[in-house]
Parts: C-alpha cells; sequence; structure tokens
C-alpha cells in the first residue's frame, strides 16, 4: 500500500552541463551602438542593419540603434530578416520627418508627444495608406519603448505617456484574401501533378542523357556527358567555365542538339532545380492548408508520429508568438498523400542537403549553385502558370498569388464540414477562423444562401395552413368543442368550417372577412393559392381533388415557362402541396382524390390570376 504521507520521490537524473564561458553581448551591442551598423541573424537568414544615414543627428540615432539591435536579439520583435528591415526602414521614414519639420529634436530627450502626433499626420497628409502608417507609426514607438526600458526616464513624461497607443487617426480594414474558385484550384492541383510524375520519371533516369534519342547518342557525347555527371557528383556543381562542360556543349551543339537548359538538365539530374519547388510547394499548401511561408522553412525533420497511416508536419509559424512552433495531423503514405510527398522532397534533396549540412528541408539548385533555402519566387511562379496555360475565371492568364492557396485550401474544407467552426478551426482560434478564413468573398454565396434558407423556413413556420387528416376530422367532427389550433373555436363554427359552408377553392376558410392580407370586415384580396399559406386556411381531404387539379396545372406550366420564372411564381406552392400537405393524407386517398379530379371538369377550372405572367 503507497504511503501518501512520504515526501516525494527523488529520482536520479544527469547534471546540467553549461558552456564555462557565455559571450557577454555588451561589447557587440556597444559597437552596434557606436558604428550604427551591425548584423543580424534570425530564421537561419542573415541581414546588416545599416543605419548611418541617421549619423547627422548621432546622440539621437544610438539610443535607438540600440534598440533596434535589442528587437532583433532572441525573443524580440523581429523575428525575421523582413521584420528588422522594416523597423529600420520605418526609423529611417521617422528621421525624414524629423529632417523636414523637426531640425532642433537631436537627443532623445528633445522627443515630446507632440513630435509622435506630428509623425503621424505627416504620414497621413503625405497620402501614406492608413494602414502603412500604422504599421510604421508601431514600429518607431516600439523602438523608443525599447530605448526607454533600456535607460527608464531618458524621455519626458508627456512623450512616455504618448507611447501607452499607436494612433488616434483610424486604420482600414484590410479585404480579406480571397479564395481561388473550384476550377482554378483543380486546375492548379492536376498541373502540380503532372509536374510531379514528371519529377519522379526524371529522377529515374539519372544516367540518361537528357533530350537526346537513342539513335543520336554518338560515343563521343555519351562519353562527354558521363564526365561532366562525375564532375557534378565530385564537386557538387559544374560550372559552365568548367572544360568539361565546355567540352559537352560544344559536342552538342554540333550534334544540333539545344544548350540553353544544359546547366539545369545536368544538375536537374541529382538536385531538385528552383523550377521544381513550385509545383510541390503549391501542391502541399493545396493538401494541407499550410501557410506558404510556413512550407518554405520546413526542415529535414519535420516528419514527426508516424502512425497508422498518418503523420504529423512540424512547422514554424513567427507570426503566432509565443506557440510559433506547430503540428498538423496529415494523411501518410504514397506521394498522393502529403506525408508521403514530403518523403519524396527529402530523398530528392538529401545529397544537396549532405553537400550544404544544412537542416532545410527545400535544398536545391538554383542561379549556378547549392543553396539551402527557398529564393524568390514570383517569376517561377509566372512562368509556371503560363506554361501551363492556367487561366483566371475571366480567362485571362492567372497571376497565381501563393499566399491565397491557404484560403483555398480552407474554403474547400468549410463546405466539406458544412461551416461547423469547431471542425473548421484547425491551426487557429475560432474567432480568426470565422473572420479570416470564413469571411471570404469565395464563401459569401453559402452565406447568402444559409439566410435565405433560414428566412424561407421562418417564414413557412409563421404562415401556413392547418393541415387536418381523416383521423383529426373525425375527432373533430365528434368532439367540435376540443378543437385546438384551429383559426375559428366553439362547436357551431367547427361544425359550419368542416361542413364546407366556408369553403373556398382550394381549402376551407376560418374568416373569409378577417383575413391577415387586408382590413378587417373587407373581403380577403390574396390571390387563391394565397390559402395555402394563411393561418386562417384548414386544408381537409375533402379539398384534396381540387388541390390535386391545381397541383397538374403548376407543374404543366413547366413547359411553357422558363426554370427560373417557374420557381418565381409556382415555386412555393409547389413545395407546399407536394411536401407538406400531401404526405399528411394516405396513399389510398391520394388516389381516390386523384380519380375524382380527373372526372370532375369543373375542379379544372382556374381564374384568370393562375394563367396570368
Amino acid at each position: 500500500m503507497t504511503d501518501l504521507t512520504a515526501g516525494p520521490v527523488r529520482r536520479p537524473g544527469r547534471r546540467a552541463l553549461f558552456p564555462e564561458a557565455l559571450p557577454d553581448p555588451e561589447g557587440e551591442a556597444a559597437i552596434a551602438i557606436a558604428s550604427l551598423r551591425f548584423t543580424v541573424t534570425l530564421a537561419d537568414r542573415s541581414i546588416t542593419i545599416d543605419l548611418t544615414a541617421l549619423s547627422g543627428r548621432k546622440v539621437l540615432a544610438q539610443p535607438l540603434a540600440g534598440a533596434l539591435w535589442r528587437a532583433c536579439q532572441v525573443g524580440g520583435p523581429a523575428g525575421s530578416v523582413s521584420t528588422a528591415a522594416a523597423y529600420a526602414n520605418a526609423l529611417k521614414f521617422f528621421w525624414r520627418y524629423l529632417d523636414s519639420t523637426k531640425p532642433r529634436v537631436t537627443r532623445i530627450s528633445d522627443v515630446s508627444a507632440a513630435c509622435f502626433d506630428g509623425f503621424d499626420a505627416w504620414m497621413d497628409e503625405s497620402g501614406l495608406h492608413p494602414n502603412h502608417r500604422l504599421h510604421r507609426m508601431s514600429k518607431v514607438l516600439n523602438l523608443f519603448r525599447l530605448a526607454e526600458a533600456a535607460e527608464p526616464g531618458c524621455l519626458p513624461p508627456d512623450a512616455s505617456r504618448r507611447l501607452m497607443y499607436t494612433s488616434d487617426r483610424p486604420g482600414v480594414r484590410a479585404l480579406p484574401r480571397d479564395a481561388y474558385g473550384d476550377p482554378i484550384a483543380t486546375a492548379l492541383r492536376n498541373a502540380a501533378r503532372a509536374d510531379l510524375t514528371t519529377l519522379m520519371g526524371r529522377f529515374a533516369e539519372t544516367d540518361r542523357i537528357s533530350t537526346l534519342k537513342d539513335a543520336d547518342r554518338t560515343n563521343a557525347l555519351q562519353v562527354a556527358h558521363e564526365r561532366a555527371m562525375v564532375v557534378v557528383d565530385a564537386e557538387g556543381v559544374i560550372g559552365h567555365r568548367h572544360p568539361i562542360f565546355k567540352q559537352l556543349y560544344t559536342l552538342r551543339r554540333e550534334s544540333g542538339l539545344p544548350n540553353d537548359r544544359l546547366v539545369y538538365d545536368l544538375h536537374g539530374r541529382r538536385y531538385l532545380l528552383a523550377a521544381d519547388l513550385v509545383p510541390l510547394m503549391i501542391l502541399l499548401s493545396l493538401d494541407t492548408g499550410l501557410e506558404i511561408e510556413a512550407i518554405k522553412e520546413l526542415r529535414a525533420d519535420c516528419l514527426k508520429n508516424p502512425a497508422g497511416g498518418y503523420v504529423e508536419i512540424e512547422y514554424c509559424k513567427r507570426r503566432a508568438r509565443g506557440a510559433e512552433w506547430k503540428r498538423l495531423r496529415v494523411r501518410d503514405g504514397a506521394s498522393s498523400t502529403p506525408g508521403g510527398l514530403i518523403r519524396k522532397v527529402l530523398q530528392w534533396t538529401a545529397p544537396a542537403r549532405g553537400r550544404l549540412a544544412a537542416v532545410t528541408l527545400w535544398a536545391h539548385f538554383a542561379w549556378g549553385r547549392l543553396t539551402p533555402r527557398v529564393l524568390a519566387t514570383r517569376e517561377l511562379v509566372a512562368s509556371w502558370t503560363e506554361r501551363h496555360g492556367i487561366c483566371d475565371e475571366e480567362g485571362k492568364p492567372l497571376r497565381l498569388n501563393l499566399t491565397r492557396l491557404r484560403k483555398t485550401h480552407k474554403a474547400a474544407w468549410y463546405r466539406q464540414t458544412g461551416g461547423q467552426l469547431d471542425r473548421f478551426a484547425v491551426g487557429h482560434s475560432v474567432a480568426v477562423a470565422a473572420n479570416h478564413y470564413a469571411d471570404i468573398p469565395a464563401l459569401r454565396h453559402i452565406h447568402e444562401a444559409t439566410i435565405a434558407d433560414a428566412m424561407g423556413d421562418a417564414l413557412d413556420a409563421a404562415l401556413h395552413p392547418y393541415v387536418l387528416s381523416s383521423e383529426q376530422e373525425a375527432a373533430l367532427r365528434a368532439d367540435p368543442d376540443k378543437a385546438v389550433g384551429l383559426p375559428v373555436s366553439g362547436g357551431a363554427s367547427v361544425n359550419a368550417l368542416l361542413s364546407g359552408e366556408q369553403d373556398v377553392w382550394l381549402a376551407s376558410c376560418g374568416g373569409f372577412y378577417k383575413g391577415p392580407f387586408g382590413a378587417e370586415g373587407d373581403a380577403c384580396p390574396s390571390p387563391f393559392w394565397g390559402c395555402l399559406e394563411c393561418s386562417n386556411a384548414v386544408i381537409t381531404a375533402r379539398k384534396l381533388p381540387a388541390l390535386l387539379s391545381f397541383l397538374g396545372f403548376i407543374r404543366a406550366q413547366r413547359q411553357s415557362l422558363s426554370e427560373a420564372d417557374w420557381i418565381a411564381k409556382f415555386g412555393r406552392v409547389h413545395g407546399r402541396i407536394a411536401d407538406q400537405i400531401l404526405p399528411r393524407f394516405s396513399a389510398a386517398e391520394i388516389e381516390q382524390a386523384g380519380q375524382l379530379a380527373a372526372s370532375d371538369p369543373t375542379l379544372t377550372y382556374l381564374p384568370p390570376e393562375a394563367g396570368a405572367p
């Protein structure tokens, strides 16, 4: 039996080891502040921040340079080189404002709240977009906050209080990034799949000479090709100035073979090329919904916990401060699954990663060298869509925006889940799912149709006749005082209603001179089929022949009216009779009423408004 009063059990562990000497960052910070120039490395990328253009106000620039240096350290607000560059550009923009309007502000103690407000107004008057203005304003204020945190009291009290908010000028709600429609998504997926098949065939035949038929493969050309591949295998790449490459180039030219893609053909036998990354990333984004920036930064060890035909993709979402590293569980198997696709990419990029000693997934050949990360893709994407002839909704060449692929995946998942936000919100909160991924133009027709259906259901519930089955009618005849829900009450009124004294063509009326569509005391102004949506109407088996006669008439009108016109005129009343009234009666009653309608020509009489356009 366990002694609950005993203390915690100590478990043996390993001794924690720390480096004997950690580098002191203060020396590096001092150099950065003094020179207004420093290099930072963020997310395995480096950038040089050059603030020497601010040296005209060096006393003011130095504490802000120190603030920017701290912002670029681990845990700082600048999580990527692009954000660090945006901070530097915003600070330079603030300097332009000072040079034009505040020449006497030379040190941080000279900065006032009016200075910040003036910078905000100056950007507004210059025509800068409100959202761009807010972004630059927030970055400048963040640097001043960091500077004040490093040296409390350096700012005047009014300027310190002004740092509590960004701006009192409104921004503009950004238009939501829309998803691509299903035809475009299908075209993108088919084109990417076709390229994937081509890639698999290319890596399966690594020893063949590209674009050379067996009949034209001379011995000298074969030897030159093999020697070039030996250089690639030994040195990693072969340049266009290499003697063996020049020899192969000459032999191909003398054989009448094209050389415009010779470098890519040689290296494409061992490595992925920059153009190969486009269809792979498109396919991965469409299948998983991962952000394109997260796909670009995937690591070689991103696949975790494979089990039961599924695997987790570990990725980094840098915008999720404090929870950047996330995992998404996806299907795993053949190349048609996200897990299988990543395994193929791992196989194809292994030689380049081995030579670069890189941990990134997308190591490939580009610009004459091996590179561990995805470079600029805009031109490659434009070339890819043009090569496949992909067009937009208007039939024009598609200008593909890779960031819209996540929305495209999310829109398809939204339709699949029926708009259930608890199932739709994967990778973010329900509020973000609703505001950023569900409220987009591509899904607006679904929301509008849902609202229209809901309003129709509400109208159907509010305006409908009272349908009495034969059993209910017999019970009321036996005891008229127990009528519940009818538009009349009392034995005499119920007997009059059931006897046919108050019949109109399609129903029995509980109050022809007290209808909901006109003033009390006046005859009902509604057309004859309006009885089917009137709370005064009572439908009994006695009215089935007239209802069936009218139902046959409106179905025959399909031959003379267009589908849209027929739905607008008769769709609602057709649904009322066929879906709500007739199911309340037995098949025998409906068959007997149909025979009576066919034998009684007076039931086929229709008022003039029935055929009116």
